[in-house]
């Protein structure tokens, strides 16, 4: 216990590690706050003032205006609220961006209240050839209260599409949408944005942590300290042991009080109780797990601390085996991104999916694996990538802390 705490003071008199874990502290309050500050709202007031609002004050009058349609997201509910977009639009035109004559007390008492609402129903009467979007006034009022079948047809009409018609994905897609919660719930007020800045978040996270942990070893190699240390009583696998246990609880404890400050700012101005929006009302309708959006936020920051720290542990092999803290650092960071790039040229490949920090990044994030439909092809069949990610993780975990151990023991002065 003793050379666990003389690690843990040794890790943070580094005047390195306390500007990293200053900036991940900044940045976390930051990323809670830039997504507030994106929520805006026009409304014409009693006297035919234009009043402009953002931040928490349009956040506070969205969800007012649609505070009545809270709750289970109910055939009735669509039917009614199709019916009244539709005579909105009838009466007042389109509503595009070119149509300055639309009023905007109709739109911000008819239709915003709705728009929510009614935000998936375009995408579940999609054409079944092409995966085009409907438009809302194109959708007949009377099959608005068949959202729910259509959704199941929508999902294989999309897998049709995307993987070739592959049988057996449709049917493991088809039985995991089975499970999913119906009929869906809805509070509106919750931004998707939010969750992308989460998703940033863990990324920067990410880089952080692999910056404090790549120089463990790959330090002591350089300034020589490592030839005197390891030759003492608890000298090597001791030794190595303590070092990687102060580290793992350092950056665990150092995520979740980054993680808590920016989804506790997110939560506490968007309201608790729209956590309890099923994320087929924020994300996509069909969407194959049963969650909410306060189950998404703890799936998504528990994947994202795996994942970082199967990167961590990657990184101290990188480190057993780096000769100097800088290349150490540099190799490990640009190991960290590779999902991200990779993805980015390639799209969805096995190459993202068995990398260390497959789960972290923008569109190849643990978040939209799960909210959207995502399988590795093998063979006839398929993988649900947020197997994948989770899986490989703690396989990798395993793995690279055993090969971090045998490097430096095994490790010689050169």
């Amino acid at each position: 216990m003793r050379m666990f705490i003389v690690e843990l003071k040794r890790i943070l008199s580094s005047r390195r590690t306390l500007i990293i874990l200053g900036i991940g502290l900044i940045m976390s309050t930051l990323m809670g706050i830039l997504p507030i500050t994106y929520e805006t709202i026009n409304y014409t007031d009693a006297n035919g003032e234009v009043i402009s609002l953002q931040g928490k004050k349009a956040i506070e009058y969205k969800k007012s205006i649609r505070s009545k349609y809270d709750g289970e997201v109910t055939g009735e509910k669509l039917k009614s609220a199709l019916t009244a977009y539709q005579k909105v639009i009838k009466e007042n035109g389109n509503i595009t961006e070119d149509n300055e004559k639309f009023p905007l007390t109709v739109y911000t008492e008819s239709i915003s209240p709705i728009k929510p609402l009614l935000s998936k129903m375009p995408e579940v009467f999609a054409d079944p050839q092409t995966g085009v979007g409907s438009e809302l006034k194109d959708i007949p009022i009377e099959k608005s209260d068949d959202f729910y079948n259509k959704a199941k047809s929508h999902l294989e009409d999309v897998i049709s599409l995307e993987y070739d018609g592959n049988k057996k994905i449709i049917d493991t897609a088809s039985e995991m949408y089975e499970k999913v919660e119906m009929p869906f719930s809805l509070y509106g007020g919750y931004s998707r944005d939010a969750f992308d800045y989460i998703t940033l978040n863990i990324l920067i996270l990410l880089v952080l942590c692999v910056s404090i942990a790549a120089p463990t070893f790959a330090e002591g190699y350089q300034n020589g300290s490592d030839c005197i240390l390891r030759c003492t009583k608890f000298g090597r696998i001791p030794f190595v042991v303590y070092k990687i246990l102060a580290l793992f609880f350092i950056i665990i404890l150092y995520y979740l009080v980054c993680m808590l400050i920016q989804i506790g700012i997110l939560n506490y101005n968007f309201g608790l109780e729209c956590l309890n929006t099923s994320i087929q009302m924020l994300f996509s309708a069909v969407g194959l797990v049963s969650l909410n959006l306060g189950q998404l936020q703890v799936a998504v920051v528990l994947g994202g601390l795996l994942s970082i720290l199967c990167t961590v542990a990657l990184t101290l092999f990188i480190s057993a085996k780096a000769r100097t803290s800088l290349t150490a650092i540099l190799i490990s960071v640009v190991t960290a991104l590779l999902p991200t790039i990779v993805y980015a040229v390639v799209g969805t490949s096995w190459l993202v999916y068995i990398l260390p920090s497959s789960g972290i990044g923008m569109q190849n994030s643990l978040l939209y694996q799960l909210v959207d439909i995502n399988f590795l092809p093998m063979g006839n069949a398929g993988v649900w990538t947020p197997y994948m990610i989770i899986g490989g993780a703690v396989v990798e975990l395993i793995v690279f802390l055993m090969l971090s151990v045998y490097s430096y023991c095994r490790h010689r002065v050169g």
